[in-house]
């Protein structure tokens, strides 16, 4: 196995030891024949990848002290500084010794104490890409048929209320017209409610 050239770093923020690191790579293929010539990579739709790992922090690094250097208050500082990213809502950079992961989201974070690492943390971390796709405008070639060559205003909607079919009983016009007009109005005043 290589030797490590940096750490773990998630928007900056560098960690000691990347315990576990786990990358999914899902596709969603299709049920249905595929009809004999089509591009069948049209059909297979790749899911987003989903990153998971282990990171362990302490407050004197095992490894990278020249650049973590050391301090009572580290581990605490991470911690906020991971709450805080989780809280903005905002995709983030991920660095490992073998790949570099962008618009990543942070799924969950594990922040549990455990007697056994005394101040160090041990922190499960989730991550699942966005996709972010491009928008794209094009303009139509003049051989298609475009509307609204006129110019003239199509008019408005209408916006009162439709007029009601006139009841069989022996109800008077004015309840026929406002809110004395529905249907709820009518059976209540007529049984006397």
């Amino acid at each position: 196995m290589a030797r490590a050239t940096q750490p773990v770093d998630i928007n900056g923020i560098t960690f000691d030891v990347l315990i576990e690191e786990n990358l999914s790579l899902a596709a969603y293929a299709p049920h249905y024949p595929v009809e004999t010539g089509f591009e069948v990579s049209d059909s297979i739709i790749l899911s987003p990848q989903v990153l998971e790992m282990t990171l362990f922090l302490t407050h004197a690094p095992v490894t990278w002290l020249e650049q973590h250097g050391t301090g009572e208050d580290r581990v605490h500082d991470v911690i906020e500084q991971l709450k805080e990213l989780y809280f903005a809502k905002e995709p983030v950079t991920i660095t490992t010794t073998d790949a570099t992961y962008e618009n990543m989201a942070i799924l969950d974070i594990g922040l549990s104490k455990v007697k056994e690492t005394g101040t160090a943390r041990e922190i499960p971390i989730s991550f699942q890409e966005i996709r972010i796709a491009e928008s794209r405008t094009a303009a139509l070639p003049d051989s298609y048929g475009k509307s609204g060559t006129t110019g003239t205003n199509a008019g408005a909607a209408n916006t009162k209320s439709s007029a009601t079919p006139a009841s069989s009983g022996s109800s008077s016009p004015s309840e026929d017209s406002g809110s004395r007009g529905t249907l709820l109005y009518n059976l209540t005043n007529r049984s006397g409610l």
